[in-house]
């Protein structure tokens, strides 16, 4: 993974939120409806009954991990590994290169997870969101408006701040945004 120490964390504890998420948002009754059916052998019966909880003991298991090997800085002010007190943490990058061999990647952004996050951002305050939908994320719109908007990223989740423009202007400045475009 490229970038400091911080960089990787990040991105690790976004794939385990994001697995989590998943998770957490999965239907039981129908995993049992589907484990019930008989229409797999029992071992997997087995596996999709249990894959939610274990998925998220897992999960959790690897955000205790990550939690540990956070990024900090030594005396001399460096970026090292709190855990280990290195500029390259080894558990960091054994997560990193199985979360690789098994392509987990963080899940797109749902218009619920984008709400979910705009209204974290604005401090859960009870002020109103509209959430628009375009192809690269969603647009965030408190309401009654005024004091910009925010669009969240649908490949990563990201939060970007944003005036107060129409949805087609703002949905094509974004675009140029993503391009590295002035």
């Amino acid at each position: 993974m490229n970038g400091g120490l911080a960089a990787q964390h990040g991105r690790l504890q976004d794939r385990v939120d994001s697995v989590m998420l998943i998770a957490m948002r999965a239907d039981v009754r129908a995993i049992h409806t589907v484990a019930g059916d008989g229409r797999a052998d029992w071992q997997t019966r087995t596996f999709v009954r249990e894959a939610r909880r274990l998925t998220l003991g897992c999960a959790a298991g690897l955000s205790a991990v990550l939690d540990r090997h956070r990024p900090g800085t030594d005396p001399y002010g460096h970026e090292v590994c709190r855990a280990c007190g290195t500029s390259a943490c080894s558990t960091l990058k054994a997560i990193a290169d199985v979360f690789a061999a098994y392509a987990v990647r963080p899940a797109a952004v749902d218009r619920a997870e984008a709400w979910r996050r705009a209204d974290a951002y604005l401090g859960s305050r009870g002020v109103p969101l509209v959430i628009e939908e375009f192809a690269e994320g969603f647009v965030a719109r408190p309401v009654p408006g005024g004091n910009g908007l925010l669009v969240v990223d649908r490949a990563t989740g990201a939060l970007t701040r944003w005036p107060d423009l129409p949805t087609a202007e703002l949905v094509e400045r974004y675009r140029h945004y993503l391009r590295g475009a002035p």
